[in-house]
This record gives C-alpha cells, sequence and structure tokens, in this order.
C-alpha cells in the first residue's frame, strides 16, 4: 500500500481516519440515520473500528470496551459477521451481510471488498495473509498459511490455501492461478478509482 495509512487503530485519530475510509469503500462520504438502518453490514463495521480503538484505552476506558463488545457481539449475531477485533485495515467493504468467518489470526491490508459466505480460517495453527486491495468473491475459502499478495481477485467459490501472487486471479477448487489479471476489474468503481490513484508511476503510465 502506497500511501501512508495506519495497519491499526492505536489512537482516536486512526479512529476517524479508519472509519472514513470504511465509508469511502462503500461509496459513501458521510454516515446517516437512514444508512444505518439500511446497511447493517456497516453498521457492524463501524462497531468494529469502535471496539478496536475502545480497547487501547485504560482506566475508566474499559468499561467503554466492555460495553462496544456486547454490542459488536450483538450486531454480530444479528448479521452472520463474524470478524475479530485488529485484523483487516482501513477502506474494509463488506458487500452483504451474512456468513463471514474470519479466524483472529488472519491478516489483511486496506480496502479489501469481503462477499458473504467466505471464510478466512486455520489450519494447523496458520492463518492467512491477505495483501491490499483483495477481492474475495462469495462462497470463497481462504485457509491455513494462504499467502495472498496485493490487488488479488479470489473467484467465486474458489478454495485457496497456497500462495497467490500480486495482481493475478484465483478460481476453483483448488485454486489455480490465472496471471495479469488484477482485482480493479471485480471491484466497485469507487475503489478501482482509488487503486488507480494509488498506482506506482510506471503503471500509471501504463493505463494511459
Amino acid at each position: 500500500m502506497n500511501a501512508p495509512y495506519p495497519r491499526e487503530i492505536t489512537s482516536y485519530r486512526d479512529l476517524r481516519l479508519f472509519l472514513d475510509l470504511d465509508l469511502k469503500a462503500h461509496g459513501l462520504s458521510r454516515w446517516t440515520v437512514t444508512q444505518s438502518m439500511k446497511r447493517p453490514e456497516i453498521r457492524f463495521q463501524r462497531a468494529l473500528r469502535r471496539a478496536e480503538w475502545s480497547r487501547t484505552l485504560r482506566g475508566f476506558g474499559r468499561a467503554l470496551y466492555a460495553v462496544d463488545r456486547l454490542h459488536l457481539q450483538r450486531l454480530s449475531l444479528l448479521t452472520g459477521i463474524s470478524i475479530p477485533l485488529g485484523v483487516f485495515g482501513p477502506g474494509l467493504s463488506i458487500a452483504h451481510y451474512g456468513s463471514i468467518v474470519v479466524n483472529p489470526n488472519a491478516k489483511v491490508g486496506a480496502f479489501c471488498r469481503l462477499h458473504s459466505a467466505t471464510n478466512l480460517g486455520s489450519y494447523q495453527g496458520l492463518a492467512p495473509t491477505l495483501g491490499d486491495y483483495v477481492y474475495v468473491a462469495p462462497g470463497a475459502v481462504i485457509y491455513g498459511g494462504a499467502n495472498i499478495g496485493d490487488r488479488v481477485s479470489i473467484g467465486a467459490n474458489a478454495v485457496v490455501t497456497g500462495t497467490i501472487p500480486s495482481r493475478s486471479t484465483a478460481v476453483g477448487a483448488p485454486a489455480r492461478i490465472l496471471p495479469d489479471r488484477d482485482s480493479s476489474s471485480a471491484m466497485p468503481p469507487w475503489i478501482s478509482h482509488i487503486m488507480l490513484e494509488s498506482a506506482p508511476l510506471h503503471e500509471e503510465e501504463a493505463f494511459a
């Protein structure tokens, strides 16, 4: 990731940044009461970020963290989304609520697009690592020591256990690699635009 975004929330300033970038990843510029009623997956994300922040507090802040954790657990039951704290970088975009299960030892970079019926699981004590701008289609399973590079697209119902190089696509079960097919075409246009803005100079020239 070329932009100097923090990888985790360690301050209130980080919290505001993560909340803003998460909204940007959904194509939104602000959060409204109407959206909170219509978009439960984003409500879950915002509760997740708040809990990630409040767990850094000390003293009376520990009581706030306990309340935030209870709220997050309630939304997890409501949405079917099970994502532990501290796994995803900024710009997370959960496309739809539904069954999403993520292992607490997984590590995911910025601007991940995650669909329902997906699983980032452990195997033999290992959990997946995903880079930046990774698209995970519905039904995909990524588990064990899978190592996913930047700008990778994981196809629908793919099963990934190994290494997927950056700027490629993985399809099938077990997954096979389609080189030179990055995630930009699978991402919503607003995330594709962010990807283009963050591309190194030689990549921008290639797009011209």
